[in-house]
């Protein structure tokens, strides 16, 4: 094989794997599927949230908004009490919670978290996408991390850890 001939299938095969590499991120570019709005407060001090262009995506009417948002789902919060809405602000919970948590999936701007958490009356339960309730208020302690639903219960002086499957079946460690 000529060094030329040799030169040129590398060469072949440089612009293939840049043509699948450009492929690969537009058709997931293409599957995103939830908007991704920022927290912003508005003159008269209420928040909402904007979207890319700075235009109101959801209406600034809450004393207080996180910036941790998934699959749809912002958090809110009037007079105390937090709650869920969705990416055109309807309601996904009541806003009567004593705290609301989730977790952003930075990967490419798609959402890919399944579940939210909610706290009434020191105890925490899973909501889904939806804002349906996957789980009981149980657990004493949650962390949403990396995709990951760890969960704690305090069973007298000890406490039990494990996690969350993606179809909301719990697993214990110990």
């Amino acid at each position: 094989m000529s060094i030329r001939n040799h030169r040129d299938r590398k060469l072949w095969r440089v612009l293939i794997c840049a043509i699948i590499f450009i492929l690969q991120f537009s058709i997931l570019d293409a599957q995103e599927v939830y908007p991704m709005y920022h927290p912003c407060r508005c003159e008269t001090g209420e928040w909402g949230y904007v979207d890319d262009q700075g235009e109101w995506a959801i209406r600034p009417m809450y004393d207080a908004v996180l910036y941790e948002t998934n699959g749809g789902m912002y958090p809110v919060s009037i007079g105390g009490k937090w709650g869920f809405v969705g990416t055109s602000g309807e309601s996904l919970t009541n806003v009567i919670y004593d705290a609301a948590v989730c977790e952003i999936d930075y990967t490419k701007n798609n959402y890919t978290v399944n579940y939210a958490a909610l706290r009434r009356k020191g105890k925490w339960a899973f909501i889904d996408v939806q804002g349906k309730f996957v789980t009981d208020f149980k657990y004493d302690e949650v962390l949403i991390m990396n995709g990951k639903y760890i969960i704690r219960v305090r069973e007298g002086k000890r406490m039990r850890s494990g996690y969350l499957t993606e179809d909301g079946k719990e697993v214990w460690k110990d």
